[in-house]
């Protein structure tokens, strides 16, 4: 019962879950993402502000004036919050800033320069990347830019910092290439995920097409056995009345009812082994993993072979097979009784699905190494979007020209096997008239 249900929720909802799980991991990928580019943004940022604080107080500590009124407060206290508050690496950097531009204090526009100089050279170590920056200075009547005339955003820019030069003065840093900097910090994340989303669209997307074929299956097999019930049944119960006919009658006295119900037998005895032999043919093409054995085959005494074993069904339907433009010295690379199966089954199609006066036109052609092999009937056609489904195993056409006409939907989907084995192809040709023509491409063997 429970399976039952599950197959059922399945088969109606099955498409909407895949299309709403899918929709669910992709905006769960994507909100990690952002929050992970906005955190290290964030990280970023907060590092580059706490960088150019410990610049502008080692620039400050450069300063004579300001060394002097440390020194008289109290120098060892000094010493000792200087050496907590300023990293060794920080000093050293600056340091080295100061004698490269052969001076030890920076004010106003010349600071500017420092800080500028100064943090490119600490986010290219922090980062592992250039840093494109512009340096904002804000006082109580002043702002300046570094590098002058550069234009800045609100957005990717540090918070204030107090310049220590006086009230209300304060430094921001802003990083043009944010952007590019995060994601470069974060490409490892933004690798995972991308693989992530990938591996999960491959997964959903096999589950689905697995569930689409067992739903295709599932429908497809139920088809079979309804027509197989029914074809089934029409020669059993003619074995059977024959049977019984032949258990009432004096057979001794009355050999022609004796040869009547022999052939009643006959006829679906040979009515079974057909339909036998059609579901065996498939089971072979399923699950034959054995090379097919090609040989050179005269296309022109292959065909007719065919003909000839299907004369009596070409005589009873007052059908007429015509081959035709087909050179006598064409050779295929194929096997033969494989073959000799395709081409039945392809006939027997066109037979069958026609009305009075079958017409089957057979022609053939070289093209390169390939040989074009054409099967045009004036039956009934096929609907154009029913082009591929004719040969999945099972399919059948149903309407109300066709609902009448015997057999499994098995023969084209031998057909397509068959000839696939065999490095062959086939396709139907679109005819704007009625009928179908099917189209096989095989190669030659000259």
């Amino acid at each position: 019962m429970l399976y039952h249900l599950m197959n059922k929720i399945s088969t109606h909802f099955g498409k909407l879950l895949f299309v709403l799980t899918i929709f669910v991991v992709l905006v769960f990928q994507g909100y990690w993402i952002y929050i992970s580019f906005q955190n290290k943004k964030e990280e970023i940022l907060e590092r580059t502000r706490s960088e150019m604080i410990q610049l502008l107080v080692n620039n400050m500590l450069n300063e004579p004036i300001l060394k002097q009124k440390l020194s008289k407060k109290n120098k060892s206290n000094k010493k000792e919050k200087i050496e907590v508050f300023i990293s060794e690496p920080t000093k050293t950097m600056v340091n080295e800033s100061f004698k490269q531009q052969n001076t030890a204090f920076y004010r106003d526009e010349k600071l500017d320069v420092l800080l500028y100089i100064s943090m490119k050279s600490t986010l290219k170590k922090m980062l592992n990347k250039d840093a494109e920056i512009t340096i904002l200075y804000e006082g109580k009547k002043i702002k300046r830019i570094y590098p002058k005339n550069a234009k800045t955003e609100d957005k990717n820019t540090t918070a204030h910092v107090n310049s220590l030069l006086g009230l209300n003065t304060t430094y921001r840093i802003h990083i043009e290439n944010m952007k590019s900097l995060v994601i470069s910090e974060i490409k490892e994340t933004i690798i995972f995920s991308v693989l992530y989303v990938l591996l999960f669209l491959v997964t959903i997307f096999i589950l689905f097409k697995s569930l689409i074929f067992n739903q295709k299956l599932l429908k497809n097999k139920e088809i079979f056995t309804r027509n197989m019930t029914h074809e089934l049944k029409i020669p059993i119960s003619t074995i059977l009345i024959a049977a019984e006919g032949l258990e009432k009658h004096d057979i001794i006295n009355q050999p022609e009812n004796a040869k009547k119900y022999a052939g009643m037998i006959q006829r679906a005895g040979r009515q079974l082994s057909q339909l036998v032999e059609s579901i065996l043919q498939h089971a072979r093409s399923d699950h034959n993993t054995e090379k097919l054995l090609l040989t050179s085959i005269n296309l022109a005494h292959l065909l007719e072979d065919v003909k000839e074993n299907l004369s009596g069904i070409i005589h009873k339907k007052e059908a007429k097979i015509s081959i035709t433009n087909i050179d006598q010295n064409i050779h295929v690379k194929g096997n033969y009784e494989q073959l000799t199966q395709v081409f039945s089954n392809l006939i027997d199609n066109s037979l069958k699905y026609s009305a009075n006066s079958p017409l089957v036109l057979i022609s053939a052609e070289k093209t390169g190494n390939n040989v074009l092999i054409r099967i045009k009937d004036n039956g009934l056609g096929i609907p154009e979007k029913y082009t591929e489904d004719i040969f999945s195993p099972y399919f059948r056409i149903v309407n109300d020209d066709t609902h009448d006409i015997k057999g499994f939907g098995l023969g084209l989907s031998f057909v397509r096997k068959s000839l696939m084995n065999q490095g062959a192809s086939i396709k139907i040709i679109r005819q704007k008239t009625e009928g179908t023509t099917m189209e096989i491409k095989i190669a030659t063997d000259e």
